[in-house]
């Protein structure tokens, strides 16, 4: 029979060892969690994002990179060859100065006011006649379509905020009386207004056709257009964005932005290569789409 005095020993060397036991237990425990830390940060933590589009200003960019390279006779091919199938959106603003109907604009709007029709349209007046394309395009590829940019110095697609589109407001001369009357009274038809400026056939964005490659957003000379009757019964106001999206597309110099020379001591033409995915038509003011074409 055990005395007090061995029974409390024997208890003290039992919670010795339960102590031993669960601190032996605890640091297994950290170890292992330790273990899995480490683990689980050799694991990625965020699904990796693709790259957005390249939008207008990075293109225009590249696209002055490119002119200053063949300016220069700088050899730019590596360069060229990375933005070969990178995505991009591209838009172009047009419709500031107002509604057109003139078949030489390759944009214009119309606007009844009876109906509250607004007609938008848009036309791919590049083509392989220009004397740009001609010098890119060479007799590789069946047709060439797409857009000159009126403005390519402009980052944003956005109207001009000077009176570059605007129509000029009359000057009355000198020697002409306060109350003359005016064109109605007179009889003489109005002064017409000044045209938008054309293109500067600089820059410009193409698809180049193969006649072994898709055809799927080929025009042969029809422009993009839409009709919208409009509830407010107003005419829209800011202009209209052509949005252009695709990919950027290597020619067969392995560059995506090809420059040529035009007259002398100007800047040389260049040509964006791309692969068109959507065409579609927006409202600046309100970012509407007003149509679109293509796969989506």
């Amino acid at each position: 029979m055990l005395t007090v005095r061995q029974t409390f020993a024997a208890a003290a060397a039992s919670a010795l060892l339960a102590t031993a036991g669960c601190q032996s237990g605890e640091q297994a425990n950290q170890a292992a969690n330790t273990a899995n830390a480490a683990e689980l940060q050799t694991v990625p933590k965020l699904i990796p994002v693709p790259e957005p589009p390249m939008n207008r200003e990075q293109l225009l960019i590249a696209t002055l990179q490119a002119a200053s390279a063949f300016a220069a006779g700088a050899d730019d091919t590596k360069l060229q060859r990375n933005l070969s199938g990178q995505k991009f959106e591209f838009r172009i603003r047009f419709g500031c100065d107002g509604p057109s109907t003139s078949s030489g604009d390759p944009y214009g709007w119309t606007f009844n006011e009876k109906t509250s029709a607004l007609k938008v349209r848009a036309t791919p007046a590049l083509s392989p006649a220009d004397p740009a394309v001609k010098a890119v395009a060479g007799q590789a590829f069946e047709t060439v379509e797409g857009f000159w940019l009126r403005r390519p110095w402009m980052l944003a697609a956005a109207c001009p905020s000077n009176e570059e589109t605007s129509s000029p407001k009359p000057v009355q001369k000198p020697d002409a009386p306060a109350n003359a009357p005016t064109s109605a009274q007179t009889g003489q038809p109005p002064k017409p207004p000044v045209p938008a400026a054309p293109p500067s056939r600089l820059v410009g964005i193409a698809q180049f056709f193969t006649d072994t490659g898709p055809r799927t957003m080929r025009r042969s000379g029809r422009p993009y257009e839409a009709t919208e009757k409009l509830e407010t019964g107003q005419p829209p106001s800011g202009g209209f964005d052509l949005v252009l999206t695709g990919k950027l597309v290597a020619l067969p110099n392995g560059r995506v932005i090809a420059c040529t020379r035009t007259e002398a001591g100007e800047r040389p033409a260049c040509l964006i290569s791309v692969e068109f995915g959507t065409v579609a038509i927006e409202r600046a003011d309100t970012h509407e789409q007003l149509a679109q074409w293509g796969s989506g």
